[in-house]
């Protein structure tokens, strides 16, 4: 399921939004099709109110459902985005710290800073469009700049320049595992299925509606879709915060230091 999750990901979010309304309004008018056939008229008159009531029962459900999805999508959108501005911050601040401090420990460390920056926007961003692993590149670039750190330590005694930049590379961990746990938060594949189910639920109970007329049903049908398309496509765009139509940006890091030794070759 993960592959055909990962194809409608992939697809543009007009033609993801036609692409469904399409499906949706085939089974829609196929579900209608079917019931006149196998109801009839005198049928449906008298189960009108129950099926109203069913109508309106898992018309709540689905909203209920769809709202808590696109909620928790939505704050999921927003973490990661924190997430990525407050790694650039933290890598800003470390940068500059390092620069007050004398030569050549304030290059080598600026020079560290510069590699696990544009590790994180070349490597490590682009993998986490497809999967919540962190980039082994990216890893080493981080280990290195501690190392580079460490190393300029003795050279520089208790300077408070110093100690800002080990305070400020602290940050910048914290935020880059906060950063790859944001990755992991798209909703499960189950919770995906039943919103489609009952999306499916709603089409089926609407089209057995005796409305006693033909126009007003297909309005009504095609509104509905409309609706159910319009919502799946809201949220397989917020599906992953690191692909898809809505995805996190990776502009603060590109910001935060120097954007001219930040090209990807």
């Amino acid at each position: 399921m993960d592959g055909f999750i990962d194809w409608l990901v992939s697809i543009p979010v007009v033609l993801l939004f036609l692409g469904l309304l399409a499906v949706g309004l085939i089974v829609a008018f196929g579900l209608t099709a079917l019931a006149e056939r196998a109801f009839e008229d005198d049928v449906r008159t008298r189960t009108s109110t129950s099926v109203t009531t069913v109508v309106g029962v898992i018309a709540g459900l689905y909203a209920v459902l769809i709202a808590f999805v696109i909620v928790n999508e939505w704050q999921s959108f927003n973490s990661a985005q924190t997430q990525v501005s407050n790694e650039s911050a933290a890598l800003a601040s470390t940068y500059f710290s390092a620069g007050a401090l004398p030569q050549p420990g304030a290059g080598a460390i600026q020079k560290s800073i510069l590699a696990y920056d544009r590790s994180v926007v070349c490597v490590e961003f682009p993998q986490l469009a497809s999967n919540s692993e962190p980039a082994l590149a990216t890893r080493a670039a981080l280990k290195n700049l501690y190392t580079t750190v460490a190393r300029v330590g003795p050279s520089v005694g208790d300077s408070a320049f110093y100690a800002s930049t080990v305070r400020g590379l602290d940050d910048v961990a914290q935020a880059r595992r906060g950063r790859i746990n944001a990755a992991t938060s798209s909703i499960p594949d189950l919770l995906l299925a039943v919103i489609a189910l009952t999306s499916l639920a709603l089409i089926a109970a609407v089209s057995a509606l005796d409305t006693k007329h033909r126009r007003w049903h297909a309005l009504i049908m095609v509104a509905l879709t409309v609706i159910v398309a319009l919502n799946f496509t809201l949220v397989l765009a917020l599906y992953r915060p690191f692909d898809g139509a809505a995805k996190v940006s990776d502009s603060p890091l590109r910001e935060g230091v120097p954007a001219a030794q930040l090209r990807c070759s």
